[in-house]
């Protein structure tokens, strides 16, 4: 997990913060036994330097960042096969072998990223919006229509177009009881920023599901869900990018489903009960 993270973020750190990773890796096992403060002096840094490392990495502290490289020790990659492109001399054997590698790697590592809380505090605003915009330009379009068809089944009123201006002039109409989901696989998408930016302006919540580490989009949005950055094969054909969109889509949806199931059963049982009250009290 912390190795994933790195590889996410590693453009974004600075010489200081590169030099502690590194330095990480080549001491998993000693790092266990040892204080933010140790560490620190051994690479000659700050414990602000430190702290900054493990908040780009999307950990809490320093002891989060050592539970996970305790808890995740053991974890498999599939990085040879994964660095690997799909060459257009591949027999249909070969492709197929590594779409699979390609696209359950994707989900693994998505789900492995997600932070709970994140995704807790998404649902909630999913959940407590009256009206929903959603907008991802290219591919991320079409895996915003497919949230839209998802988030339509349970009954909120949202809409997605691929239509910048369309888009546009929806956004211009919410207000704060409202919610913008952003998709954006770069965080950088010009229009994509536009509209978080009209967004802040409005004071409307947004939510940006986007790859891990600084990016314009990240910088503007209320709320992150991550999905992975690394695409190992032509962005013509962008598997990873939209299966960790796709995963995150679904982990938002399926909780949403089962806390509106919750919320469901809960008023039948209450209604059961005030009948059950009414007929054993009436005069």
């Amino acid at each position: 997990m912390f190795d994933l993270k790195l590889r996410e973020v590693n453009d974004g750190l600075s010489a200081k913060e590169r030099g502690v990773a590194a330095y990480i890796i080549a001491n998993k096992q000693s790092l266990k036994n040892m204080s933010i403060q140790t560490l620190a002096k051994a690479n000659e840094v700050s414990t602000t330097t430190i702290l900054r490392l493990c908040h780009k990495l999307g950990y809490q502290g320093f002891s989060d960042l050592k539970i996970d490289l305790m808890t995740s020790s053991g974890a498999k990659h599939h990085e040879s096969v994964l660095q690997e492109d799909i060459n257009i001399d591949d027999s249909l054997e070969a492709v197929n072998a590594k779409i699979h590698l390609i696209e359950k790697s994707s989900i693994d590592e998505t789900h492995a990223m997600m932070n709970p809380e994140q995704l807790k505090r998404a649902c909630k605003l999913i959940r407590e919006s009256h009206k929903i915009a959603i907008y991802g330009a290219g591919s991320s379009g079409l895996v915003g229509k497919e949230l839209e068809y998802q988030l339509i089944k349970i009954k909120k009123d949202v809409s997605c177009h691929l239509d910048y201006s369309i888009q546009f002039n929806i956004v211009n109409t919410l207000d704060q009881d409202d919610l913008l989901i952003i998709i954006s696989h770069s965080g950088d998408n010009h229009e994509a920023v536009k509209l978080l930016t009209l967004a802040q302006q409005l004071g409307v919540p947004s939510i940006a599901i986007t790859r891990m580490g600084q990016s314009r989009v990240s910088a503007l949005a209320g709320l992150i869900l991550h999905t992975i950055s690394t695409e190992s094969i032509s962005r013509l054909i962008p598997i990873r990018s939209k299966m960790s969109q796709l995963s995150v889509i679904n982990m938002l949806v399926t909780n949403l489903f089962i806390q509106q199931y919750d919320e469901r059963l809960l008023k039948q049982s209450q209604t059961r009960a005030e009948r059950f009250y009414n007929l054993n009290n009436k005069p």
